[in-house]
């Protein structure tokens, strides 16, 4: 079995692990540090297959809620189960519950034109 014990005394990671980012995302992978300019990012290189990766996230540590170290079987179990789920962007409303746009009446101001030159008329307010 693979090891995820961490170093207490080092200061840079490199491991195997489930991230959660501002709590709310969530991904598998080998986790880094970088030194990107001035600053200190984590560099996740998220698997795909058995021996390759996808691609690879930068993120800021103040964006990360929770690092779990863990194998990486289990990083790349992860991201092959997550990856066959689809996710829409946005949620489906059934037709039925949709809103309809308002009904325009003669006491709607005009619709703006960019492209008229306007009137001739100065603009005054009394």
């Amino acid at each position: 079995m693979e090891s995820t014990y961490l170093d207490p005394n080092s200061e840079d990671i490199n491991t195997w692990a489930y991230i959660e980012i501002f709590g709310h995302d969530c991904l598998a992978g080998r986790i880094s540090t970088r030194k990107l300019g001035t600053e200190i990012m984590f560099q996740v290189d998220v698997p795909k297959g058995d021996t390759e990766f996808s691609h690879s996230e930068f993120f800021s540590p103040k964006s990360i809620f929770s690092i779990k170290p863990t194998t990486e079987d289990y990083c790349r179990q992860f991201t092959k189960a997550r990856s066959s789920f689809s996710r829409q962007v946005l949620p489906y409303i059934p037709q039925s519950n949709q809103l309809t746009a308002p009904q325009k009446s003669e006491n709607d101001p005009p619709e703006y034109d960019p492209n008229s030159e306007g009137d001739d008329e100065p603009f005054i307010i009394d």
